[in-house]
């Protein structure tokens, strides 16, 4: 077996915490596209609430990040995983029964706190030596990814069949499967972190120093707000650009091409980031999101934002497999859990602040949301200095 080589116990860990992390991004994001759209339905809604509606699930997501980062140091990833799932099932059934904006605020923000995903990150990074780890990210990365970025594609399909009140209910189920999975699969060894705690000494203020310290990972940080920030912007505006071209119904034809693109960008990307190109490749990917978005100033056409789409979301899925993986390279095992709930919590800030900010400027002006947004991928290409890679 080669060095970079999993054994067939590495491999099928692996896939299956990557498949379960995965149904669940998946199951978390089907219903994003439909958000801003769907709470005009509810009563009390306004497009700023709309907004936050379709951000505070990011908002929880930061807040929870590093204090389930620094329990899964403590007592395992495990158990902490499947108490974040939970949250998220109860989360996803209140919103099924939600008839008011306010209670699918609360619904949103109640799964957000279901923080997990640097949890899962932690599991699988420190399950695997230091020369296995940049292709173990690249599994996760992949899987994660392509479950996320397609389930775009997968809502507007599902849609034509469900409403969103029952694709609430849909998804709560599809992650409790995930629950079930962890629960019955997946195994972990006991005592795993106190024993790396009485090696090393180090406690949750002794990571965090460390990990400050390092202007690399502020920088990532930066990279991954911004990269969320985005995002959730786009997929405010861009739901109502579709609703006017293809209806709710035909939105897979703009999201399923651009899915699909997207990943073999990523795979592509891989083998660069294993090389040690990892800087070098953020900011290409934040060039491609910028000229991306440029395109949806032509709302009014398919193609335009097809293309626009393509762009943007192979930026999007490239950043998401790349920062997380340059920060683990960064993280010793003893503090990993909390270095990923720091560099997720940064993402979910942005993932709250990106679709607050396009509600607030939508009611004066849409083109000023494109430009916002144009703005802070160009400010992503100076988060990291490729000359110090």
């Amino acid at each position: 077996m080669s060095r970079d080589g999993f054994s067939r116990k590495e491999l099928l860990f692996l896939i299956t915490i990557s498949l379960a992390l995965g149904i669940r991004q998946m199951a978390m994001t089907m219903v994003m596209p439909f958000i801003s759209t769907y709470s005009k339905t509810l009563n009390h809604s306004t497009p700023v609430l709309a907004g936050v509606a379709l951000g505070i699930f990011g908002l929880t997501q930061a807040i929870f990040q590093i204090p389930f980062g620094i329990w899964s140091d403590k007592v395992g990833n495990k158990l902490v995983l499947l108490f974040g799932i939970m949250e998220v099932v109860i989360g996803l059934f209140i919103a099924f029964l939600a008839t008011n904006i306010y209670l699918l605020i609360f619904s949103r923000a109640l799964q957000g706190s279901g923080a997990v995903l640097a949890v899962g990150y932690s599991w699988a990074t420190g399950s695997v030596s230091n020369e296995k780890r940049p292709r173990a990210l690249s599994i996760l990365g992949m899987i994660i990814g392509v479950a996320a970025a397609g389930s775009f594609a997968l809502g507007s399909i599902v849609n034509n069949l469900l409403p969103v009140k029952d694709m609430f209910l849909v998804c709560a189920i599809l992650i409790f499967i995930v629950w079930l999975i962890i629960l019955v699969f997946l195994k972990e060894e006991r005592n795993f972190i106190s024993k790396k705690e009485k090696t090393t000494g180090i406690d949750a203020k002794g990571s965090f120093k460390i990990l400050l310290s390092n202007r690399l990972f502020v920088r990532l940080n930066l990279a991954g707000f911004m990269n969320n920030f985005i995002m959730t912007g786009v997929f405010y505006i861009i739901p109502q650009y579709l609703d006017k071209l293809t209806g709710t119904s035909g939105m897979w034809k703009i999201f399923m091409p651009a899915v699909i693109i997207a990943v073999i960008c990523m795979r592509k990307a891989i083998p660069f980031v294993e090389k040690g190109q990892s800087l070098k490749i953020i900011v290409i990917s934040y060039v491609v999101t910028a000229i991306g978005v440029s395109f949806f100033f032509n709302k009014t056409s398919f193609y335009f934002i097809l293309i626009g789409s393509i762009l943007f979301m192979s930026g999007y899925i490239v950043l998401s497999t790349v920062i997380p993986s340059v920060a683990n390279d960064i993280a010793e095992d003893s503090y990993r859990g909390t270095a990923n709930g720091i560099i997720n919590s940064f993402q979910y800030i942005g993932s709250f602040a990106g679709p607050v900010a396009a509600g607030a400027l939508w009611t004066s002006h849409e083109s000023l949301v494109l430009i916002l947004l144009i703005i802070i991928a160009l400010l992503g290409t100076f988060t990291v200095r490729v000359n110090k890679e």
